[in-house]
């Protein structure tokens, strides 16, 4: 019996061609629908044959975590080729102090200027950065941007004069004499006032520029401590000049008018014929031994204080002739009308001391005395 070989040789044949073009096939499939991927993810690097089309589909299949803010290239849309590198960068968290409010922002930023210009703040020339813009961004705390503006002004200043005093040796202890009037100076200075967040923080005097020179008040006083006067070396304290006026005792034989109460017109109802201080009221004779008594103001001349009376010429004319000279007298006695830089000079009668009226006087108080 004769075997066919032929058929079967054929059948092989085409069963071989078959499967040929089916690996083909597959061979056509796999290499037009997988893609080889690769992901670096900082130090991470993720390898994959993939039948992923885009890009976010292979970060799905590899359950990368990422926000919506972190960083892939290419984007997440785009579709994969054969052969596909991805990167991707994941965002950190920053908070951002400006212009009165607080910004949380997520960012690759690794220098504060770059997350500042993720995050929209817009830099001037003055503005502080803390930390600096060319520096690593902190993540554990917050970046601060201070606005600094500045502007110029120009402020008036007035420059105080000084009182000076100066000794004078021509002049008695007490005395002064204003040798210049003070007036106060005037500056205009040009002032940078800087501004952090609209709060004053310094301000620098750029320039400045005198209108009025300040001129000091110049006083001289009176070093002259001593005086020689009737036979005596008389020290004393100071000296005042004042506006002397006289009255009497208001005493029966004074002269002076009473009212219809027994007043008098010099002294009122104090008509007894004893001052304040309790000495007699009788007028003196302006020796160290009988001095003249005076009522004076208590706030400028202490009571019981002994003083010098000084007068124009060395003493006093009237029509009674001469009535007092130059003399010792006591602070014995004081009157409501008596304030100030003022003395009333006692004397005997009512009529010697209408004629006095009102003089000026030069009364050196006595601070100690010796026989010359």
């Amino acid at each position: 019996m004769k075997r066919d070989f032929t058929g079967r040789k054929a059948l092989k044949t085409a069963a071989f061609t078959m499967l040929a073009m089916l690996l083909a096939g597959l061979g056509a499939v796999y290499f037009t629908s997988f893609k080889w991927v690769t992901v670096y993810v900082g130090d991470e690097i993720f390898r994959r044959v993939t039948l992923a089309k885009s890009v976010e589909e292979v970060l799905d299949e590899i359950g990368l975590e990422l926000r919506a803010e972190d960083y892939v290239y290419p984007q997440r849309e785009q579709m994969l080729e054969r052969r596909t590198g991805i990167a991707a960068v994941k965002t950190k968290p920053f908070v951002i102090n400006h212009d009165g409010t607080v910004s949380e922002i997520w960012s690759v930023g690794r220098k504060v200027a770059d997350v500042l210009l993720a995050a929209g703040v817009e830099l001037y020339e003055q503005d502080v950065v803390l930390p600096p813009a060319d520096s690593p961004a902190p993540v554990d705390k917050a970046i601060a941007v201070v606005r600094v503006e500045s502007e110029i002004v120009e402020e008036q200043v007035t420059l105080f004069h000084s009182a000076l005093r100066v000794p004078n040796g021509s002049l008695y202890r007490g005395q002064e004499r204003v040798v210049q009037t003070g007036q106060d100076g005037k500056i205009i200075n040009t002032i940078q006032i800087t501004y952090h967040d609209r709060e004053e923080v310094q301000r620098t005097v750029i320039d400045s520029e005198v209108v009025t020179e300040a001129k000091d008040r110049i006083i001289e006083y009176g070093t002259i401590s001593s005086i020689s006067r009737s036979g005596y070396k008389i020290g004393i304290s100071r000296v005042l000049d004042v506006w002397a006026t006289a009255y009497c005792a208001g005493t029966e034989g004074s002269g002076c008018p009473l009212n219809d109460k027994g007043h008098s017109a010099c002294t009122g109802k104090y008509n007894n014929g004893v001052t304040y201080s309790g000495r007699l009221a009788k007028q003196g004779k302006g020796t160290r031994e009988d001095p003249y008594i005076i009522a004076v103001d208590r706030n400028i001349i202490p009571l019981n204080s002994l003083v010098y009376l000084t007068f124009n010429g060395g003493s006093v004319t009237t029509r009674h002739g001469k009535i007092i000279f130059d003399g010792f007298a006591i602070a014995a006695d004081i009157g409501s009308a008596i304030r100030g830089n003022r003395i009333d000079i006692l004397f005997d009668n009512h009529w010697v001391a209408w004629y006095f009226g009102h003089r000026p006087v030069r009364v050196f108080i006595v601070e100690s005395i010796h026989a010359e």
